[in-house]
């Protein structure tokens, strides 16, 4: 049932979409929902092929997921319309899709501050990366023997 209640969210989302803002910002849409959808993880905890970005905060973590980052974009547009990137309804219709499907595809969209002894899935996974990376970066190395010495 939630499945079948999901893709009418969808549906009149992407309709909506396509009416309100026109046809090119339908196909930009569709274009950048795809494209992140392809680059990013395919379930919660599983790394995509675009990494994570976390901030150190104390004993938290705080996690920039990317329709956080997408409407800062949209945010940062808005009060500054003078400043074109692209045109509107590229721009709009790209991050839109973006903010999207950080939302709609993610169960942990709203988890943004972190534990950082969070023994989670999303934890190990990156440690996981974070060690795969140390090998080619030595300072990686140094800072991941540090935050194993420390409690």
């Amino acid at each position: 049932m939630h499945l079948i209640v999901k893709r009418k969210i969808t549906l009149i989302v992407l309709l909506s979409t396509g009416i309100i803002l026109g046809h090119l910002s339908f196909i930009t849409w569709s274009v950048g929902f795809l494209l992140v959808k392809y680059l990013g993880g395919k379930t919660v905890g599983k790394p995509g092929k675009v990494r994570s970005y976390f901030i150190p905060l104390g004993k938290h973590k705080i996690h920039l997921h990317h329709w956080l980052l997408s409407s800062c974009a949209i945010i940062m547009f808005t009060l500054f319309k003078g400043a074109y990137v692209l045109p509107s309804d590229l721009f709009y219709g790209f991050f839109g899709a973006i903010f999207f499907h950080g939302i709609y595809c993610y169960s942990d969209w709203h988890k943004i501050l972190i534990p950082r002894q969070a023994q989670s899935l999303v934890a190990k996974n990156l440690a996981i990366r974070k060690f795969a990376s140390a090998v080619n970066f030595p300072e990686t190395k140094q800072e991941m023997e540090e935050d194993q010495a420390s409690p």
